[in-house]
């Protein structure tokens, strides 16, 4: 059996810091999998948008979509089932620098498609990651790769969609040192990564060292902020069943909260917070953005679009329920 250990990194990174409870590596479709028009919809329109690109019209060459999707196989697929995110992994090690016969556009058709993959295969999640990872990359081909990125993710103008391509020092500050910060505790453990810097662990000479190095070099990967264990949207969903057994809301608060100005101004968010139960809760594109297995406040689904910038205000909110 042939066993990866920068797989077997991704998929303990997946579980640790991304807080993945279900974590597959080597994951591929089953030709027995039935795919409707509509679980591929926003992927192909996904796929259209960006081979009418100019900077990615070669990427695909002469691919079709479904040639795409059935040739698909991602390295490491993590679901965070609390913030409903779904994560699509592929790593690359090269010692001498990252290397393909047309690098760039391979990092970028692999990236893609694995987006492509994860909406059409994991459509009930709101939050899509594609990242392709690799500890060394030459600056030649770190930085066109680094500048395409930038532009995909303009291109997909989608905050719950990113993709990210990570390297060099980013792949230690980003990748393996948040992972040895969160294993201190995991001593008993199947995982092969884990095992073996508990194993480095047991040699106490003074120049092995398997802790985490602080970096200058600011991470690729956002460093998400957690409160008790939870990210934003676990947050959010925990606080808002705790105001309802508390009886903190008002119903006037209620109605407030199904108010889209008023979610923009208060939250900044860009549905309500609340919608009727009665209501549709996709957007214009398709995709569901609130939770549809919970209803909150009795009989109102709550917007699962919550990221990082939603921190500050939706902590002042709740500050302001408490306090009133």
């Amino acid at each position: 059996m042939k066993i990866e250990i920068g797989e077997n990194l991704i998929a303990s990174y997946l579980k640790h810091v991304e807080d993945c409870r279900i974590v597959q590596t080597n994951w591929k479709t089953s030709s027995k999998w039935k795919i409707t028009e509509y679980e591929e919809e926003k992927s192909r329109k996904l796929f259209d948008k960006i081979k009418s690109s100019p900077l990615f019209s070669e990427i695909f060459k002469n691919n079709t979509y479904n040639q795409l999707i059935k040739q698909a196989e991602i390295d490491v697929i993590g679901l965070n089932t609390t913030e409903k995110s779904v994560f699509g992994i592929d790593i690359a090690f090269h010692y001498a620098g990252l290397n393909y016969a047309d690098t760039e556009n391979v990092v970028l058709k692999k990236i893609f498609r694995t987006i492509f993959v994860l909406q059409t295969y994991f459509n009930d999640f709101n939050k899509f990651s594609a990242i392709f990872i690799t500890p060394k990359a030459n600056p030649a081909t770190e930085k066109p790769i680094r500048e395409l990125i930038e532009e995909a993710n303009k291109l997909i103008n989608d905050e719950m969609i990113s993709v990210n391509f990570i390297s060099n020092e980013s792949f230690f500050s980003s990748i393996v040192d948040p992972l040895l910060n969160n294993i201190n505790e995991d001593n008993d453990t199947s995982e092969l990564f884990i095992r073996s810097i508990k194993l480095l662990q047991l040699d106490k000479r003074v120049n092995i060292k398997t802790e985490s190095k602080k970096q200058n070099k600011k991470s690729t990967i956002n460093i998400k902020t957690t409160v008790d264990g939870m990210k934003i949207g676990q947050f959010v969903q925990y606080n808002m069943r705790k105001l309802f057994e508390q009886n903190l809301v008002s119903q006037n608060e209620i109605e407030n909260l199904q108010n889209k100005e008023y979610s923009k101004n208060i939250f900044d968010q860009n549905f309500e917070v609340l919608r009727s139960s009665d209501k549709e809760i996709t957007g214009i594109d398709g995709r569901s953005r609130y939770y549809a297995n919970e209803k909150f406040f009795k009989d109102y689904f709550l917007t699962s679009q919550w990221v990082e910038r939603h921190w500050e205000p939706f902590k002042n909110w709740i500050d302001k329920m408490n306090n009133s």
